[in-house]
This record gives C-alpha cells, structure tokens and sequence, in this order.
C-alpha cells in the first residue's frame, strides 16, 4: 500500500515509472501474466475511483487541510499538459512538507478542481484513507493506462464513462 511517506520521499514516482514500464510487457505471453498479475496485486490498495466535482466538494469539505501540487505522474511526462491535484489531510502536511505542494483553503481547493472541467477525476487513497483527488490526464495516468490495457482498477459511477 502506498503512504505518505511514499509520496513524501518520491517513492511513489519510482513505483510509477515501473508500473509504466511494466505495462508495455503486458501482451508478452508467460511474461505478461506475470507482470498482470504483480500489477494488479498491488493497485486495490489505492482504490481509484473516477468521481465527479460534488464527491470532490465534499472530501475537500470534510477534511482538515488542503494542498495543492503538480500531480504525480507528471514527474515521469514532463511534456504533458500541466494540472494539478489536491491533497488532505495528512497528504496534505507530507505533500507540503516535502516542497511538492503549497497549503490551500478549502476555497481554492475546490477553485483547482474547477480549473480542469475536461480532466476526469480520480481519488486514491493513501495510507488507507482518500486523501488525494487528482485531473487526471488519461494519456499518462497509470490508472486510465492499465483500464485501457484490460486492468480494471478504476471504480466507473458509470459504465459508459469514456475513458479519452
């Protein structure tokens, strides 16, 4: 399971670029299956689930702290378009701490989700808890990246939510 420290330390990155890498393997008969299968061992941990903007108002009402960052797989695509994430509570502490986010109001929290209409939502949780709502861009995030590959770890509201 990912935890704060993970997204502190930069780990997280790390284990981004593998799982990226890992999924080019995955139509590579025997081997394939076995990255599959590590792959998705390790992804229900963060429970991705596509949400819409009042889901995100209220995970944002209810927490405690907010921060904004540069969402984390942008670190590996430096040539894709930048968005952001928002992160609570305690996230949101590590995140800042670390130089990776700024503290936000509640305000501008929802203000940053806004900003990105076109980027569907994401939230993960971290450490257990769902502390991380990210715009996601569906070219370079691993989760829209393994559901394009037949890796269904995003939770779908709706079963005909195109995925671009």
């Amino acid at each position: 399971m990912a935890d704060i420290h993970d997204y502190k330390t930069g780990k997280i990155i790390e284990n981004y670029k593998k799982a990226t890498i890992c999924l080019r393997f995955l139509k590579i008969p025997i081997i394939g299956n076995l990255i599959r299968r590590k792959v998705v061992a390790k992804t229900p941990a963060f429970e991705p689930k596509f949400i819409d903007k009042e889901t995100a108002s209220m995970l944002i009402q209810k927490s405690d702290k907010c921060a904004v960052g540069e969402r984390v797989c942008r670190e590996v695509h430096r040539d894709s378009k930048y968005t952001e994430a928002v992160f609570l509570d305690e996230l949101a502490e590590g995140m800042v701490n670390a130089g990776r986010a700024r503290y936000v109001d509640r305000n501008k929290a929802m203000e940053t989700i806004k900003k990105y209409p076109k980027n569907p939502l994401i939230m993960s949780k971290i450490s257990g808890k769902y502390m991380e709502i990210c715009a996601t861009l569906p070219k370079t995030c691993i989760y829209w990246n393994m559901h394009r590959h037949g890796l269904r770890c995003i939770e779908l509201k709706s079963r005909e939510q195109k995925i671009s």
